[in-house]
């Protein structure tokens, strides 16, 4: 078998795999969200002998499609409310298949210069629909983790690393504390600074923080803000804290891979105040953008604390243009398709207003699940909607939250998850998904109900 067949047999095996992923959207509403992960099962469903011998496309096909896809969770389902969903989008699909088919290189201007252009002004168009400062750019990552380090990177730049100090939130993301071990940091060196009743960063706790540190004769570098957090979407106090990145004269990173998203609706917008004189903001468009995975996106104040970080050289690459955008100088790999494609696609067939009015629906849904929940004598609400978040939990306690998440996912219906908030257990309601609907949001309800039913013996 040719990995090129003839022209003909491509067409018709390209068809038949889109004709089947269409199949697949088109059903998804009445498949499983999840089927309980059995490693004992999963393991003898995929072991297969080394294909020596081609096995042939349509088999391939057919295997994915009817063995292996019903036993994934399917992240993009209207009922998947747990994490932080990331939903994806046929345009989408379709930029990440033209990448993927056209193979383009964009890590070098020599390289790939239309594509790079493309990735500029990709990252030109989400500044502008989010309303960040003229001149902010940056790189379109695999995501929201790399797109941390590389704010990190930037904002500690050549400071002594062991000296040098990151402070985040208790409710930031992990991949910051995971970046800043990246980056050398010594976890002594990472603060998770207090937050307050609403599980915002202490403005307060901070400032001491910094001091201390100053001090002890260490060197604070960064400030990693949140703006959107995964556990129940807390926006910190932005404009507190860059007055005092200002003073201090930290660099200021903004975790926007989440709620930077609200930006994008004239109303929502003024939550995100302060985000502006950030040095640097991460997105996550494989979010709340539903762009396929992976796609984030890191945008800088300044792309020379970039290049700063992560350029570097070799005598073969001396034939590349330097004056123009080289984005190996602006993450940590050389090699690099166009992840830029999925999101312009995405972007210029469907428009930014459809986006936003997907976004709106979301926070839609939200406020309607957390309605019919908080009207049940038996839930009581933990932290109220402030994005598309809200948490729960039962009266009747740890033990029986536990049972509703494990049974709804035994269930498959719809799917939930749970953390912890000021050190008790909270089950997340999350709605970012433009295919959920109000009926989605209320069968999910009473899903939810008659397991508690179920499970109480009422």
């Amino acid at each position: 078998m040719s990995l090129d067949p003839d022209f003909e047999e491509m067409r018709r095996q390209g068809h038949r795999a889109i004709d089947l992923a269409v199949a697949h959207l088109a059903d998804l509403r009445s498949r499983r969200v999840i089927t309980p992960p059995v490693a004992a099962e999963l393991a003898p469903l995929l072991a297969e002998p080394l294909p020596r011998q081609p096995a042939g496309m349509d088999a391939t096909l057919d295997r994915f499609f009817t063995a292996i896809l019903p036993r994934a969770t399917l992240v993009n389902h209207p009922r998947f409310f747990a994490y932080i969903p990331g939903p994806g989008s046929f345009a989408g699909a379709i930029g990440e298949w033209v990448a993927a088919a056209t193979n383009p290189f964009v890590g070098t201007w020599l390289g790939g210069a239309a594509l790079a252009q493309l990735e500029v002004q990709t990252l030109e168009w989400l500044r502008e629909a989010t309303g960040l400062p003229t001149g902010m750019t940056g790189i379109v990552t695999t995501g929201g983790s790399m797109a941390n380090l590389g704010g990190l990177a930037a904002g500690i730049g050549d400071r002594d690393r062991t000296r040098a100090v990151v402070y985040t939130s208790q409710q930031a993301h992990y991949s910051l504390a995971k970046a800043a071990k990246v980056l050398g940091i010594p976890a002594t060196q990472v603060r998770a600074i207090a937050t307050d009743s609403t599980l915002r960063l202490d403005i307060t706790a901070l400032a001491a923080a910094i001091a201390a540190d100053r001090a002890d004769g260490l060197l604070p570098a960064v400030v990693a803000a949140n703006a959107g957090t995964t556990n129940t979407g807390a926006i910190d106090p932005l404009p507190a804290i860059a007055d005092l990145c200002a003073r201090e004269r930290l660099w200021l990173h903004v975790d926007a891979a989440y709620g930077g998203a609200i930006a994008l609706l004239p109303t929502h917008r003024p939550l995100l105040a302060g985000w502006e004189r950030a040095d640097s903001v991460t997105f996550d468009p494989h979010k709340w953008f539903y762009a396929p995975f992976e796609c984030g996106c890191l945008l800088v104040r300044d792309d020379a604390r970039l290049a700063k970080a992560f350029g570097g050289d070799a005598e073969y690459m001396q034939d590349i243009p330097r004056r123009e955008t080289n984005f190996f100088t602006r993450g940590p790999e050389l090699t690099r398709g166009a992840r830029a494609l999925k999101l312009w696609f995405l972007l210029r067939a469907v428009g930014v207003d459809a986006i936003a009015a997907h976004v709106r629906a979301d926070l839609d849904h939200c406020r309607l699940a957390h309605e019919l929940l908080q009207t049940d004598p038996r839930i009581e609400i933990v932290t109220p909607p402030q994005l598309s978040i809200f948490t729960f939990a039962l009266r009747a306690g740890e033990d029986a939250g536990r049972r509703l998440v494990d049974d709804l996912m035994r269930e498959g219906f719809a799917m939930l998850s749970s953390t912890r908030l000021h050190g008790r257990f909270a089950i997340r309601f999350c709605v970012v998904n433009h295919r959920t609907s109000a009926s989605d949001i209320r069968d999910s309800i009473d899903a939810i109900r008659a397991q508690i039913d179920a499970t109480s013996g009422v």
